[in-house]
C-alpha cells in the first residue's frame, strides 16, 4: 500500500491489513482494529520481572511433573504406575513412532523450549543486556505457542480417569498436581506477556531496499514484531529490520497451499472415523473402538457431558474446520464482498479451536500407558489414532497458511473502482 512517512505508532492489522495509528493508551488496555475487530496491541507495563519469575516457577514445576509418578491404576491388587513420558514410550513400542513424536513435541519438548526460551531472553534483560539471537528465539516461542498443548492433555487425563474409574481405582501422583499448576502458571505467563518488552530493546537496522521507483514506497507490517516497514519494490525477499522475520505483502501461495492441505485433511478424515482408535484386549476378548463408539460408550454409561466434550472436540471441530476453510477459500476465489468482518471472525475461531481436537489422541496416549495389565487387560492404539492426529495437524497447518487479508483485498479493489 502506498505510504507517506514512517511513523512508529502506526501498525498494520494482521487480519485485514488496515493501517492504524495507535492512540496514547493507558496500561492494561487493548487496541482493536476498527475495520475487522482484530486485536492490534496490548498495552501493559514492563512485565519482564513478572515473566521471568513465572518462567522459573514453570521450569521447577515442569521438572517435578516429569520426575515423579504421574498416575497409578489399582485393580484387584495390581498397581500400574506411569510417568508423563510412559504413554509416549508405549506408542513407540507399539509401532507408532510418528504419533509418539507428535505427543512428545506437543506436551514436553515445545513447552520446555518456551519456558527455557523465556528465561534465556528475560534473565539477560534483567541484567541489562540482550541475549544472542533474542529476536529469533522470541519469534519461535510466539509462533509455536499454539502447538504447546498441555491444557488439552490435561483434559485428556480427566476423560481417561472417568473412563477407567468404572473398572479400577485411579490414583493421581505428585506429578499430576504439579502438571495442573504448571498449566495455570504458563497460562498466566503468556496472557500477561508484553512482546513490546522485548521488541523495544532491539535496534532497528537500515530500512528495506529502495531499488528505484522514485519517492513512492509501500508499507509492509511485520507479522512477528508489528514494525511497519517500507520498500519501493513489491516483489522480492525482504526481512524485518528489527526482528529479521521474512516480510511479505501476502503469505506466499496462500490459496494453493491451503487447498492442498485441506484436501489432504479430507482424505485422512474418513479413515480417522472408520478405523479403530483403540483396541482393548481383556481375558481373551478383543474390542475395537472408533471415535464414535467411544462417544456412545460415555453417553450410554451416563457420562453424557464427557460424550458431549469428545463429540465437539473430535467430530464437530475437525468437520467445522474443513467446512469453514473450504467456504473461506471459495469466497476468496469468487471475490465475495459479503460480510468480511464475519468471515474474518470465522477464521479466527477456526484457528483457535483446532488444537483442542488433540484431546482424543491424548486419551489414547494415557490409556495405553495405564492399561497394560498382562492377562487382565491391555489397550493398544489403533490406526484411527494416526489418521485422526494427521487430520488435526494438517488442519492446523491449513488455518495457519490461509491469509485472512485476502478476504479484504476484494473490498479494497471494490472501493478503488468507485
Amino acid at each position: 500500500m502506498p505510504g507517506s512517512k514512517k511513523n512508529d505508532t502506526i501498525i498494520a492489522c494482521r487480519d485485514c491489513g488496515q493501517l492504524v495509528q495507535l492512540p496514547s493508551m493507558p496500561d492494561k488496555t487493548i487496541a482493536i482494529c476498527f475495520r475487522c475487530g482484530g486485536k492490534l496491541f496490548l498495552n501493559t507495563f514492563d512485565t519482564g520481572v513478572r515473566t521471568l519469575a513465572l518462567a522459573f516457577t514453570s521450569l521447577i514445576l515442569f521438572i517435578i511433573a516429569n520426575v515423579y509418578p504421574f498416575l497409578a491404576m489399582r485393580i484387584e491388587g495390581f498397581v500400574q504406575q506411569t510417568n508423563l513420558i510412559t504413554g509416549i514410550i508405549k506408542l513407540y513400542h507399539q509401532g507408532m513412532p510418528g504419533l509418539a513424536s507428535l505427543v512428545l513435541l506437543t506436551i514436553l519438548i515445545l513447552p520446555l523450549f518456551q519456558i527455557s526460551g523465556l528465561i534465556y531472553i528475560y534473565l539477560p534483560m534483567k541484567l541489562g543486556y540482550v541475549s544472542w539471537k533474542t529476536a529469533w528465539v522470541f519469534r519461535i516461542i510466539r509462533h509455536l505457542q499454539p502447538w504447546g498443548m498441555m491444557e488439552v492433555y490435561m483434559l485428556g487425563i480427566l476423560i481417561s480417569m472417568i473412563k477407567l474409574a468404572k473398572m479400577a481405582t485411579i490414583i493421581p501422583g505428585l506429578a499430576s498436581g504439579a502438571f495442573m499448576v504448571l498449566i495455570c502458571v504458563l497460562a498466566a505467563t503468556f496472557s500477561g506477556l508484553n512482546p513490546n518488552d522485548v521488541w523495544s530493546r532491539l535496534p532497528v537496522k537500515d530500512n528495506l531496499s529502495s531499488g528505484g521507483g522514485g519517492n513512492k514506497f509501500f508499507l509492509i507490517g511485520c507479522h512477528s514484531c508489528s514494525l511497519l516497514c517500507r520498500t519501493s519494490i513489491l516483489n522480492g525477499h525482504f526481512t524485518c529490520p528489527r526482528c529479521q522475520a521474512p516480510l511479505h505483502i501476502r503469505k506466499t501461495n496462500s490459496l494453493y497451499r491451503t487447498w492442498a492441505l485441506l484436501i489432504a485433511a479430507v482424505v485422512f478424515y474418513f479413515p480417522a472415523n472408520i478405523f479403530p482408535i483403540t483396541v482393548t484386549s481383556a481375558l481373551g476378548h478383543e474390542q475395537a473402538d472408533t471415535i464414535l463408539s467411544g462417544i456412545i460408550y460415555f453417553f450410554s454409561s451416563g457420562s453424557w457431558h464427557i460424550a458431549l466434550v469428545i463429540f465437539v472436540a473430535s467430530v464437530i471441530v475437525p468437520l467445522m474446520k474443513l467446512i469453514v476453510l473450504t467456504y473461506l477459500l471459495i469466497s476468496v476465489h469468487k471475490k465475495s464482498v459479503w460480510r468480511p468482518e464475519d468471515r474474518t471472525r470465522l477464521y479466527r475461531i477456526t484457528e483457535a479451536v483446532g488444537r483442542w481436537s488433540m484431546v482424543d489422541v491424548y486419551v489414547v496416549t494415557i490409556l495405553v500407558s495405564l492399561v497394560q495389565l498382562g492377562p487382565l487387560a491391555n489397550i493398544v492404539a489403533g490406526p484411527g489414532a494416526v489418521y485422526f492426529s494427521a487430520v488435526v495437524v494438517i488442519t492446523m497447518f491449513a488455518a495457519e497458511s490461509f491469509d485472512p487479508r485476502l478476504i479484504w483485498d476484494v473490498m479494497e479493489e471494490s472501493d478503488g473502482n468507485h
